[in-house]
C-alpha cells in the first residue's frame, strides 16, 4: 500500500490517478445513463400505444327526454377508433312502457364504427323499471374491421350510478331562466 501513495507522490502521477478515477466514474455514469434511457423508452412506448387505442364502455345516463328517464349509451372513451362493438347486458333491459319480454334474457347493441370520444344512446328506459337492479356488462371491440384480435371487458352497473334526476337536462340557472319567461307571459 506504502508503493502505491509513494507512485501517486511521484510528479505526473497524482494527475494520471485522478483521470483514471474520472474515467472509471464516467464509465460508470454512461451505463447507469444508458440503462435509465432504457427504460424510459420502454414506457413510453408502451405509454403511446395505451394512448392511442379504443376503449369502449357501456352506461346508463340521464336522458334529455325526460327527467325520469335513462339512456343506455355506448361510448368510445379512448383515443382511436373501434370498430365491430358487440355489448351485451345482462338480464335484458325492459321496453319503454317497462314491460319486459320473458324470452328474451339479454340485451345486445351492435356498432360497426365508434369513433373516439363518441357516445351513442342506444335504449331508453325508466328509471322507476330498472332503479334497483344490477346488470352484467360484457363490451368488446377491435382495432380494426373485422379483425379477430378482440379487446373485451366486463363488469356490473347499477343504473342509479348515472341517474342525476333531470338535473342534466336544466340546471338551476335554465329553470330560473325559463320561470322568468312564463312570468313575463303572464298578464299583469
Amino acid at each position: 500500500m506504502a508503493q502505491f501513495w509513494d507512485w501517486i507522490a511521484a510528479p505526473g502521477n497524482a494527475v494520471a490517478a485522478a483521470q483514471l478515477f474520472a474515467a472509471l466514474v464516467t464509465a460508470a455514469a454512461t451505463i447507469a445513463l444508458w440503462y435509465v434511457t432504457r427504460i424510459l423508452a420502454v414506457e413510453t412506448k408502451v405509454l403511446s400505444s395505451m394512448t392511442s387505442r379504443p376503449f369502449v364502455i357501456f352506461s346508463f345516463q340521464s336522458s334529455l327526454a325526460a327527467a325520469e328517464a335513462l339512456d343506455s349509451v355506448v361510448s368510445n372513451t379512448g383515443n382511436a377508433t373501434a370498430f365491430d362493438v358487440e355489448v351485451t347486458i345482462s338480464p335484458a333491459l325492459p321496453n319503454g312502457n317497462g314491460s319486459r319480454d320473458p324470452e328474451k334474457e339479454e340485451s345486445k347493441f351492435l356498432v360497426s364504427l365508434l369513433p373516439p370520444g363518441a357516445a351513442i344512446p342506444k335504449q331508453g328506459v325508466m328509471s322507476r323499471d330498472i332503479h334497483e337492479e344490477t346488470f352484467s356488462v360484457d363490451v368488446s371491440w377491435s382495432s380494426a374491421p373485422k379483425s379477430t384480435e378482440r379487446e373485451r371487458i366486463r363488469y356490473n352497473i347499477q343504473p342509479q350510478d348515472g341517474f342525476r334526476a333531470g338535473w342534466r337536462v336544466k340546471g338551476n340557472h335554465q329553470i330560473a331562466e325559463e320561470l322568468e319567461k312564463i312570468r313575463k307571459l303572464l298578464p299583469k
